[in-house]
């Protein structure tokens, strides 16, 4: 196992897509949240909040976060079907008696990928924040960062997932990003606009978003005495973000770790038995 995590860590570090991926991934974390933190220190923003400094740092990362998952998507996408369009994945079988074990080998080497990921975007997110002269408490800070690692592996390994399952990777990706961008976006108006807005928060990437700006939210006004002008911003942004039929955070994080163990587990039995002559 140890050897093929090896060369899965090679595989990765020896082109240049990994890094492609993770420099637009960290420009949105850095602008979003400058951008959060900014707007957070506007005067009619802080005399409506009696003279207090919302952390908007916080929600504008999180939603920073979510679109950068995307990149971490498109990563874990080209886990096996890269093999499989260069005509490499026979070999790689080959080094191990049990496809599993190269499968498995993958998923861990893309999770720590994951954590990569996540980790430079809280770095690019941090010196946004700093820019907009609008730092959060650390101890909220470093909460929200944890839950958004987290979200960067489990999008990672739900790309993994993905492209075992469906083999190519164009269509892997192409499908994925469409899904995301495009599909669930329509899927959940529709269903909001037939009194069916307590099922969008179930969908697949409507809860991997919810996960990250649910706790954004929760720390960004826990705490704050706010101005009538002001009572209602929670609320606002609950609405505007599509949250206000969604479970807790964790709640959220629970749904999508399922979609991604329940694609995980797909994409295993298939690459398992799938011909690759």
């Amino acid at each position: 196992m140890d050897r093929l995590i090896r060369a899965e860590f090679r595989k990765i570090f020896t082109t240049n897509l990994w890094w492609a991926l993770l420099i637009p991934a960290a420009v949105l974390s850095l602008v979003f949240t400058w951008g959060g933190a900014a707007l957070g220190t506007l005067g009619d923003v802080t005399r409506a909040a009696r003279g207090q400094n919302i952390p908007l740092a916080l929600p504008f990362f999180a939603q920073g976060i979510n679109f950068a998952t995307v990149f971490a998507l498109i990563l874990g996408g080209t886990a096996v079907t890269g093999e499989m369009r260069h005509k490499t994945i026979t070999t790689t079988y080959l080094t191990s008696p049990k496809r599993g074990d190269v499968l498995a080998a993958k998923l861990a080497v893309y999770s720590s990928i994951g954590v990569l990921y996540g980790l430079v975007c809280m770095v690019a997110a941090t010196l946004g924040a700093l820019f907009g002269s609008n730092f959060p408490e650390a101890a909220d800070w470093f909460t929200l960062a944890g839950v958004g690692v987290l979200a960067m592996v489990l999008w990672t390994l739900l790309g993994v997932g993905l492209g075992a399952l469906i083999g190519n990777q164009v269509g892997t990706i192409v499908g994925s990003v469409v899904y995301v961008l495009v599909v669930e976006p329509i899927v959940s108006v529709v269903l909001r606009t037939n009194d069916l807005g307590d099922i969008p928060p179930y969908l697949l990437n409507k809860s991997g978003g919810d996960m990250v700006s649910q706790i954004a939210l929760d720390l960004s006004f826990r705490g704050l005495q706010l101005g009538s002008n002001f009572r209602g911003a929670q609320g606002f942004f609950e609405e505007l973000l599509g949250l206000t039929y969604s479970p807790e955070w964790w709640g959220s994080l629970l749904v999508f770790a399922a979609w991604a163990g329940a694609f995980g587990l797909a994409g295993y039995l298939v690459a398992k038995r799938r011909d690759i002559t």
